[in-house]
């Protein structure tokens, strides 16, 4: 397998990059994210890659960060859901948004990626929302973390884990719904979550 390929960026398009490394350049597609991240034609590029096989084609893929490419190995591990339509969900939501999305449940905002209908909305969202990670939560909650008021947070969060609720929801919930400057007491920081869930 291709990990990753460093050299220099020959074209790039908003779905597509050919990165010359030696004297061979390997054509990629990618998502408007990593398009919008690269640097200028004859810069220097290091791409994550996956590769897929057929019997009839090698297609790369690339990323420009290790969380984007970690969605996509999610997504492709959902039956029926292979590398295209993969990073056409990803060129049609951000993965960071997307991971929030899956945590809270949100059909609507899952659907929006293009090709996403409402019953694939629904499987990506159950059989992805136990698979991604606290650090990874915590990636997309880190206003939170850094809050001066993260003492209180902590203590809602572990009510409402006594309560049932998984801590990746609670923390995307409360990173989408509470500001990093308001003043508000355990209970309600705990009463915000049970109006937004």
């Amino acid at each position: 397998m291709i990990h990753f390929l460093e050299g220099k960026i020959e074209h790039k398009e908003p779905n597509s990059l050919i990165l010359r490394v030696g004297q061979i350049g390997f054509e990629c597609t990618i998502t408007l994210y990593t398009y919008e991240k690269l640097g200028p034609v004859g810069s220097l590029c290091k791409i994550l890659t996956y590769l897929h096989v057929r019997e009839d084609i090698l297609h790369l893929y690339g990323f420009i960060e290790p969380k984007e490419r970690k969605m996509f190995d999610k997504l492709i591990s959902l039956s029926g859901i292979g590398p295209k339509q993969g990073i056409n969900i990803l060129s049609g939501i951000r993965y960071d948004q997307l991971m929030e999305d899956i945590l809270q449940g949100d059909v609507v905002a899952v659907k929006r990626a293009p090709g996403v209908g409402d019953k694939t909305a629904r499987r990506i969202i159950l059989e992805l929302k136990d698979k991604i990670s606290d650090e990874e939560v915590g990636q997309i909650a880190g206003s939170i973390k850094g809050s001066t008021r993260s003492q209180e947070i902590n203590d809602a969060i572990l009510a409402l884990e006594a309560l049932g609720y998984k801590k990746n929801k609670v923390q995307a919930i409360l990173e989408k719904h509470i500001k990093k400057d308001e003043n508000l007491n355990t209970e309600e920081i705990i009463r915000r979550f049970l109006q937004k869930k």
